[in-house]
C-alpha cells in the first residue's frame, strides 16, 4: 500500500470519527491495521494504550505529570489528562445498604485516573443513560471496599475526549504522510 492510498483510507476513517459513523474501538482496531504497514509499535504505542488500557506500571509516570502540573514545577502538557474522571469515593458496604441521596455520603470530591481500555468504555456505555443525575461506581479491584462514584456524563466526556484525542492522532499521521510524499 502506498503512502497516498494510506492518506486516503485514514481520512476516511478520520470523517467517520468526526460523523460518529464508528464505533471508536473499531476506528482504533482499523487505525492500528492500516498503520502497521509504516510504522513501528513504537509510533502506534498510543493507539494500543487507548484500545487495550492503561498499565499499572505506566501509572507511576501518570500520576508524576499530574502532580507537575498542579505543583505548576513543568511546562508540559500532563500526560493523559483527558482521561480523569471527578468523583468521589464511598464505602462499597453503604452503597449495599442503599443511598437515597449522593448528598448524604458528604464525601469530598477528588480525581481518578481511568486506566479503562475504550472497548471496557463501551460496554459500561452501553448500560448507562446519560444525564447527571445517574452515576457510575468504578471498583480498582474485587478486593478493595471502597467505590468511585461519578456521573455518568463523566464516562460519555472520557469517551468523547478519547475520540478526539484519536482523531487528532490520525490527522497528525495523515499530514505525516503527506510530508514524505512531498
Amino acid at each position: 500500500m502506498n503512502s497516498a492510498l494510506l492518506s486516503e483510507c485514514l481520512r476516511e476513517l478520520s470523517a467517520k470519527l468526526d460523523s460518529r459513523d464508528i464505533l471508536l474501538s473499531d476506528a482504533i482496531l482499523k487505525a492500528l491495521k492500516i498503520l502497521r504497514i509504516f510504522y513501528s509499535n513504537e509510533k502506534l504505542h498510543f493507539f494500543n494504550r487507548e484500545l487495550l488500557g492503561y498499565l499499572q506500571e505506566e501509572m507511576a509516570d501518570i500520576e508524576a505529570s499530574r502532580k507537575r502540573k498542579e505543583e505548576g514545577l513543568v511546562v508540559e502538557e500532563q500526560l493523559v489528562a483527558y482521561r480523569y474522571l471527578t468523583g468521589f469515593w464511598v464505602e462499597e458496604a453503604i452503597l449495599k445498604r442503599g443511598v437515597k441521596t449522593i448528598a448524604c455520603l458528604h464525601t469530598q470530591k477528588t480525581t481518578l485516573f481511568c486506566n479503562y481500555g475504550v472497548g471496557e468504555i463501551e460496554q459500561v456505555m452501553a448500560k448507562l443513560h446519560c444525564d447527571d443525575q445517574n452515576y457510575v461506581g468504578i471498583k480498582l479491584s474485587e478486593s478493595s471496599t471502597r467505590v468511585f462514584l461519578c456521573r455518568a456524563s463523566q464516562i460519555y466526556r472520557l469517551y468523547s475526549s478519547i475520540r478526539h484525542q484519536v482523531k487528532l492522532k490520525i490527522d497528525e499521521l495523515i499530514a505525516e504522510l503527506c510530508n514524505e510524499e512531498v
